[in-house]
């Protein structure tokens, strides 16, 4: 009875969130702090219909003046949620490139710049291209990183973070924001799985490249850094591969 209740309440959240996102489709612009606004107000609206007590602390390390980026663990689909629910500055995502293959979804993805990225990506160009805008994207806005590179899902323990986003950042003057999201508990239709009762959305100390390495800075030891210091930040184990 209790594993029914829990699909049906996860069926009515993603309900819920197909109801908002089409009900504000047409809203959308081109202004991002516009778009950003919508979205917010519906990750709101979703966090508060799970009955979510979303826990925010460290807001006061994330730049109001400058640009940032943000590098995060990545436990399922809903961090988006909790991220841009957690947010009042507008951000935009680095997301799958195969995220846009979803009619509805590509348009909320386009509405706040999301960065499209090929995870698969073999060809030389590719690869450049995704550099390209992935720096382009920072110098313009804040924007968001998972760079574990997908969810971990039962895994509680954050994984070694991926170097292919901090390719061409390391000589970059960007604040670097660490952010963990704690979550407890969830439960899961296979891989859909949502959060229940609490989550913690923690920023540490922000940091630049600089302060890891004056000269010769390499991408891998970039991402490194950020994942001890976002371990360090929220007290919470690190999985070392």
């Amino acid at each position: 009875m209790k594993k029914i209740r829990s699909w049906l309440k996860m069926i009515r959240l993603f309900f819920c969130l197909a109801y908002e996102m089409t009900a504000n489709y047409f809203r959308l612009t081109e202004d991002l702090t516009h778009n950003y606004e919508i979205c917010r107000r519906i990750c709101r609206k979703i966090v508060k219909s799970a009955h979510i007590f979303l826990d925010i602390e460290g807001k006061e390390n994330i730049p109001e003046e400058e640009n940032f980026l943000i590098v995060s663990n990545h436990r399922c689909f809903f961090d988006v949620v909790f991220m841009m629910a957690a947010m009042d500055t507008p951000v935009s995502f680095v997301a799958a490139k195969e995220l846009w293959h979803y009619p509805l979804l590509h348009r909320y993805l386009d509405s706040i710049q999301c960065i499209s990225l090929d995870r698969y990506a073999t060809e030389l160009s590719a690869l450049k291209n995704s550099v390209i805008q992935m720096k382009k994207a920072i110098v313009s806005r804040n924007v968001v990183l998972f760079p574990e590179g997908e969810c971990s899902y039962y895994d509680t323990r954050m994984k070694p973070f991926k170097k292919g986003g901090f390719i061409g950042i390391t000589s970059m003057d960007v604040n670097i924001v660490p952010v963990y999201l704690g979550i407890d508990k969830m439960h899961n239709i296979g891989r859909w799985m949502i959060p229940e009762e609490k989550v913690v959305f923690k920023a540490g100390d922000c940091f630049l490249p600089s302060d890891v390495k004056k000269d010769g800075l390499k991408a891998g030891e970039l991402a490194e850094y950020a994942m001890i210091f976002t371990g360090i930040s929220c007290r919470e184990e690190i999985l070392m591969i």
